[in-house]
């Protein structure tokens, strides 16, 4: 999948944006993303990881990782957050503002 920022939305920006500010547990991000539900939250993550922004964290244990694994920025979302950063924390403000 090619690294297009205009197939990403506002969830796909707080997953990333919640990554960056160092909340990496899978129910964290899933708080902060108040207006998607579970399904489409897991959607979200999937097409992240297709796109090979993020990954499961290896570090955790099985339980962990099939529970409530931590997600991290591989090479290529650390390259979109720094080249898309205004983009992300302005997503991030305005959901972050919508309490």
């Amino acid at each position: 999948m090619e690294m297009d920022s205009n197939s990403l939305d506002v969830t796909d920006y707080l997953i990333l944006g919640s990554i960056t500010k160092g909340i990496t547990k899978y129910t964290n991000i899933f708080k902060n993303c108040k207006k998607t539900n579970a399904g489409k939250f897991k959607d979200h993550v999937n097409k992240l990881e297709e796109m090979k922004f993020i990954t499961i964290d290896k570090k955790d244990n099985w339980f962990t990782r099939n529970t409530n694994p931590s997600i991290i920025l591989k090479e290529e979302g650390q390259k979109f957050v720094k080249e898309n950063i205004e983009k992300i924390n302005q997503q991030w403000e305005l959901a972050n503002t919508e309490k």
